[in-house]
């Protein structure tokens, strides 16, 4: 891992693909099984374990646990119906503060042009409490409770694969994952 302020440390590629996916809450076969799980550590406010849930049953979705993250390519290709199931489920029990259309807008709002750039990243950081005091928080500092900013999570499951100021990576799976919601029809 490098050494630079703004990337992960190697705890922190929970999902990065240097690191196995996270095996909490391991997809138990079929979709519907998998979100119930999803829901119940959502009803009962465990953000940090429906965030690692979210992340196990995006890959599994994109039958990429082997790998450990998800490529644009895997994000372009999502089931809009079970995208928009995860997307619901984090809504309707954050009371409308996490989810990926809230990080959609936020970073719809930020960023004003289809190519992503770093300065729109680093907004889209602070807008989310991602990026506070010009550095980027690792995953294992990331607020998991309902005081976090709007849009600070799902973390892992929302752009598996990305270290939170991770460029190359995180702002181009943003970019895709807002495009795709919208592709979806998912507001």
């Amino acid at each position: 891992m490098p050494e630079h302020s703004n990337q992960p440390r190697e705890f922190d590629a929970v999902l990065g693909g240097q690191v196995p996916p996270p095996q909490y809450g391991a997809v138990l076969g079929d979709f519907a099984r998998s979100h119930r799980n999803l829901k119940n550590f959502l009803e009962q406010g465990m953000w940090e374990q429906a965030d690692l849930e979210t992340t196990v049953i995006m890959l599994k979705l994109a039958n990429r646990t082997d790998q450990g993250s998800l490529s644009e390519l895997n994000i372009n290709n999502f089931d809009c119906e079970k995208l928009q199931i995860i997307n619901n489920l984090w809504l309707k029990n954050s009371n409308g503060r996490f989810g990926f259309t809230i990080q959609k807008q936020i970073w719809q709002a930020v960023s004003n042009t289809s190519e992503p750039d770093w300065d729109a990243w680093c907004r889209f950081g602070e807008s989310v409490g991602w990026y506070v005091n010009e550095k980027w928080l690792h995953w294992n500092d990331v607020t998991f409770n309902l005081k976090a900013p709007a849009g600070h999570l799902p973390r892992g499951g929302a752009l598996p694969g990305w270290g939170l100021g991770d460029f190359w990576t995180g702002c181009r799976k943003m970019s895709a994952l807002a495009e795709k919601l919208d592709s979806c029809g998912i507001i």
